[in-house]
């Protein structure tokens, strides 16, 4: 097995993280229960881990072709957009390809707040201006304003979300992560042992946390202001993206 943290086991790092429990000592067996135990511990931290966007290192790309004039769509593994059901969508755009060229249009992701303030909502367009998220479960609901009235290809961003492992899959994660989960997953089995945690555990687990929530920050935007406000007939070529509407 390669000693890369970024491509070692689950059963590594949950046999790390029960030897700084003190429960075990260096090279000693584990129980098939405590792995067991252990296992469900590590799965449910992937799963909260999962709602914190500054936890999440990538972003999954997923492209569906949108029907004309349907308005919103369920987004899911049992979805209208059979995709996973992303916990939030961070960017879109859609892509209209011609016989002699590819535009792609910008969709900003709004909230509902913005949505509910439409008037007309099933006013129809080239392709949408603003889309509106929904996260229901199962599956998400998607909503476009201007309802498309053509088949557009529509790209659409969301956090890629961690996955549920067992014992024999190889974690392959960024560096950072493995001793990072592990450090945690110890807090949590002390917990469950009904020991104290190190302060060493929990000083070193905060400070890798940090480091990795740095990296995945997401750099702040350019401030971006409405064009009416600024440009002058004679300059204004923003026709380029909004296609005139």
């Amino acid at each position: 097995m390669s000693n890369d943290p970024t491509t070692k086991l689950a059963l590594d790092l949950i046999t790390g993280a029960m030897r700084k429990t003190g429960q075990y000592a260096p090279g000693e067996a584990i129980a098939a229960a405590d792995l067991n135990d252990a296992l469900d511990s590590l799965n449910g931290l992937l799963d909260v881990l999962s709602n914190d966007n500054k936890a999440i290192f990538n972003s999954v790309e997923n492209i569906v072709t949108l029907t004309a004039g349907q308005q919103s769509y369920t987004v899911g593994l049992t979805g209208q957009i059979p995709v996973q059901r992303p916990l939030r969508i961070t960017d879109a755009y859609s892509r209209v390809t011609t016989s002699s060229s590819t535009v792609d249009f910008p969709c900003e992701i709004k909230d509902l707040a913005a949505y509910a303030s439409v008037g007309l909502k099933s006013q129809p367009g080239p392709w949408a201006k603003f889309a509106f998220y929904n996260p229901t479960f199962p599956n998400g609901q998607l909503y476009f304003w201007p309802v498309p009235s053509q088949a557009v290809e529509f790209h659409f961003w969301s956090d890629a979300l961690l996955q549920s492992v067992s014992l024999t899959t190889a974690l392959t994660l960024p560096q950072g992560y493995y001793l990072f989960l592990q450090l945690a997953l110890t807090e949590l089995l002390c917990i469950e042992y009904g020991v104290p945690v190190s302060e060493d555990v929990k000083r070193l687990m905060r400070r890798y946390e940090a480091a990795i929530k740095s990296n995945n920050a997401v750099v702040d935007r350019e401030i971006s202001v409405d064009g009416a406000i600024c440009a002058t007939n004679a300059n204004n070529a923003s026709f380029i993206l909004t296609g005139g509407f």
